[in-house]
């Protein structure tokens, strides 16, 4: 589960594995060799300059249905006027700082290291567990920036480590949701990554700053994508990275980590959470740096480049007091969401045994779930039932705090029985009270396709693309409706243009996890079978797609010769 899917093409028809029930086990198919190649190249990159080639990563999403309705979405602007015109002064063409081209630098820079990271680093796709993240991320993101983040992922890696990107991408690595303690102490570290892009961090001195990204950057890809094969050249890879770094004095100032911690402080307690979870947060770190220090192990990244020193974990304590305390109801809001959040994170990660899950169900409402989802994955029907029945037993409140998580792991349970239609109907119910939900749109979609309604699967998955163009799991999941539309309908016509689509789809996939000539290579197909039907009656719905696929053929390419 929760892989994204494999395909082929053999004559003409598309073959593909789901990417929310995909049962086989995958792994990080990457060589140390190419991640250190990687993390060298990023070093040596910083040390040159280049023009930044312009770049056009609005993709059109028509198909059949919709091709050339899109419009761009208008800006209103508020009417001004004055009564000297030797008064007269322009409005600011600067947004929070920085001028409409250092935006688009930084929306740039943004989607290319959201490729990189994608084409590299081993990745936690649960949609779950990524709409909780995100929204946590949103919340915080509201408090501080006009923009909101370009994406947000989470990295499958047990080390504790958090990073921001200009353009707004935020990482989270999921070993750090598993070493905090409470929902306040994960937001405490994302409120952290906000505050550094609010206050243009990242952008002070862009020259060195940038260079100092791409460090980072590099070094952090290639040590992640090594350790799924050798610790010790992870830690090489990360070391020389850091090294260069330091000696090239591109890591935060302290006055940088000052200034994010105070930010980031007050960014948690407007949105909500407790800014004494920062102070925790930082010990927690501090004590695992001295771990660490004590068996000559490598510093956690976050620490290396996120200097952390006595000095400043005392201020955060010293600035945390001067909030007004929780009353204990609130302290414990997010209580069950952070104990729903960290055991799907330790069961969809295959970071717990069914001994660990048992043993903490006893006591944990989310490790039973995340026992009944294992249960689910190993086929034992009738021990996940069981579970889910004494579940159904506690009072209405109880169980509706546990929603559309309940509805969601009793719907992949039936999945994994191949009964689709029930799965759809339980997750219809939910998707009809949370509307904006992408994890229910993906899920429901997932479950319509293979109950053969790729049509409605179609209409609950476009949004998802239109807001997120980067949302490679939407992309998939739309791909494979197209397939299931192409060889399920009686139309030849609808057929063919189903395929088509299938195959533009794929290279969004494609060109959001770096892979160029593979995207490149899957539009071409779709030119080719588009072209072929202008001789047909089909002519009209030809044409625009022949417009769509031409676009998108270009901005791949710009994509592909976009360097920093």
């Amino acid at each position: 589960m929760n892989f994204f899917n494999t395909y082929t093409i053999t004559k003409g028809l598309l073959k593909t594995t789901s990417p929310l029930y995909n049962r086989q086990k995958t792994r990080l198919s990457m060589a140390v060799s190419s991640a250190i190649r990687f993390g060298v190249s990023s070093v040596l990159l910083v040390a040159t300059s280049a023009n930044s080639s312009d770049i056009n990563n609005v993709i059109s999403n028509n198909d059949m249905s919709n091709s050339g309705n899109n419009q761009a979405s208008s800006f209103a602007y508020n009417s001004w006027s004055t009564t000297d015109p030797k008064e007269l002064s322009l409005p600011s063409l600067r947004g929070q700082g920085l001028s409409f081209d250092e935006q688009y630098q930084n929306k740039l820079l943004g989607e290319w290291s959201l490729r990189k990271a994608n084409s590299q680093i081993k990745m936690e796709h649960d949609p779950w567990i990524q709409e909780t993240v995100k929204d946590m991320t949103w919340r915080l993101n509201a408090q501080a920036r006009q923009q909101a983040p370009m994406a947000v992922v989470i990295i499958d890696s047990p080390s504790i480590n958090a990073f921001a990107a200009p353009g707004g991408v935020i990482g989270l690595n999921t070993g750090t949701i598993l070493s905090a303690k409470s929902m306040d102490e994960l937001a405490s570290v994302v409120a952290h990554e906000v505050a550094h892009i609010s206050q243009h961090h990242y952008e002070s001195g862009a020259d060195e700053r940038r260079k100092a990204i791409l460090m980072q950057l590099g070094g952090m890809l290639a040590a992640i994508a090594a350790s799924a094969v050798d610790g010790d050249a992870a830690a090489a890879v990360m070391m020389g990275s850091q090294t260069a770094t330091m000696n090239s004095s591109m890591a935060f100032s302290r006055s940088n980590e000052r200034e994010a911690d105070r930010v980031g402080m007050q960014i948690m307690t407007q949105a909500g959470y407790d800014p004494r979870a920062m102070p925790r947060f930082f010990a927690t770190m501090n004590q695992q740096s001295q771990l660490n220090q004590v068996e000559n192990r490598f510093l956690p990244s976050f620490v290396q480049s996120h200097p952390l020193s006595n000095e400043r974990l005392s201020e955060a304590q010293s600035r945390a007091q001067n909030y007004p305390s929780l009353s204990l109801k609130q302290q414990q809001r997010y209580q069950t969401l952070f104990d729903l959040l960290y055991w799907r994170v330790k069961s969809t990660g295959k970071h717990a045994s069914e001994t660990e899950l048992s043993t903490a169900a006893k006591n944990s409402v989310g490790a039973k779930l995340a026992l009944m989802h294992w249960y689910g994955e190993q086929q034992r029907f009738q021990d996940a039932n069981e579970l889910l029945a004494s579940i159904n037993a506690l009072p209405a409140v109880q169980r509706q705090a546990l929603e559309p998580l309940l509805s969601i792991t009793q719907s992949q349970i039936l999945s994994e029985q191949d009964k689709w239609t029930q799965a759809a109907d339980i997750l219809e119910s939910q998707q009809r009270l949370y509307p904006e939900r992408r994890d229910l749109r993906l899920y429901l979609a997932e479950a319509l396709t293979n109950s053969n309604e790729p049509m409605k699967a179609q209409a609950l998955l476009k949004p998802l693309t239109q807001q997120e163009p980067s949302d490679r799991f939407a992309w998939q999941s739309l791909q494979l409706a197209n397939e299931k539309l192409a060889k399920t309908t009686t139309s030849p016509e609808l057929a063919s243009i189903a395929t088509i689509n299938a195959l533009r789809y794929r290279s969004h996939d494609q060109l959001w996890s770096g892979r160029y000539e593979r995207a490149l290579t899957s539009l071409t197909q779709a030119k080719q079978l588009a072209e072929n039907l202008q001789n047909t009656p089909q002519a009209n719905s030809a044409r625009p797609l022949l417009a769509n696929i031409n676009a998108e053929l270009k901005a791949i390419k710009t994509a592909k010769d976009f360097e920093p």
